[in-house]
């Protein structure tokens, strides 16, 4: 019974399909809300963070965990801060380490957070 009940809250295809809806909502809603300056901010910042949890990632492959409540913590922060460049980007940082967890059935979420990181990749390479 307890098995039966788990399974229907902790179901990956649902979580895909939520996170496949949420990522380009979250980045639409970005880049229509603010200002250009900010929308690279927060490009900027989650490039620079993702970078960091693939690059741990990478090293550390059994600490998805522990990555993931990392920047769910960074996230509570900038919620508290009321800082809105660094919940969009915590945000996309955490749906993209949730989603390379359950594979091709989220890639659509990873692939809307590459593109947006990709389109302001280039502010990036001014500001070294």
């Amino acid at each position: 019974m307890l098995e039966t009940l788990k399974s229907l809250f902790n179901s990956p295809q649902r979580d895909a399909k939520r996170l496949n809806r949420d990522a380009p909502a979250i980045i639409d809603s970005a880049t229509k809300s603010f200002p250009v300056d900010r929308v690279r901010e927060i490009a900027l910042m989650t490039l620079e963070n993702l970078g960091e949890a693939r690059t741990h990632l990478e090293e550390h492959t059994r600490s998805r965990d522990q990555i993931l409540y990392r920047f769910k913590q960074l996230h509570g922060e900038a919620r508290r801060r009321m800082d809105q460049v660094g919940l969009t980007a915590y945000t996309l940082v955490i749906i993209d380490l949730r989603a390379a967890a359950l594979g091709d059935m989220a890639k659509p979420a990873r692939q809307a957070i590459d593109e947006f990181v990709g389109q302001w990749a280039h502010a990036a390479q001014g500001q070294q």
